[in-house]
């Protein structure tokens, strides 16, 4: 099912990846958080973000209550974690993910205008 998802090296060099099964779009994106222990000193950790989100829209015409996001140690075994979790992911709602609306038969979201302040 996801073959294709590139090594960790393509992701430490700071690169995204996207890509789509049935219905459901994906996106892989290396970053970076702050973590802080029990003592109080601060450590950052590198990140591997997973977004999910259906078709047909790219993911800023996407409702954001339709996006799924996950984060993983950007290690070969959060990457692999990642890869596990978005097949899970898939053949756990596989029914929504292969019936998704076309381009076509819906319209993409907007976020709601913003109010403008009484003078």
């Amino acid at each position: 099912m996801l073959t294709g998802i590139p090594l960790l090296h393509y992701f430490k060099c700071k690169n995204e990846y996207s890509g789509s099964h049935s219905g459901m779009r994906y996106l892989f994106t290396p970053g970076k958080r702050k973590l802080t222990a029990d003592d109080g000193t601060e450590t950052e950790q590198a990140t591997l973000t997973v977004t999910v989100w259906p078709d047909p829209w790219a993911l800023e015409k996407t409702d954001p209550a339709l996006r799924q996001t996950a984060v993983y140690p950007l290690t070969e075994e959060g990457r692999e974690a990642a890869i596990a979790s978005l097949a899970a992911c898939y053949e756990a709602d596989r029914e929504r993910w292969d019936h998704c609306p076309g381009i076509l038969d819906c319209e993409p979201w907007e976020p709601a205008p913003a109010e403008e302040a009484a003078p």
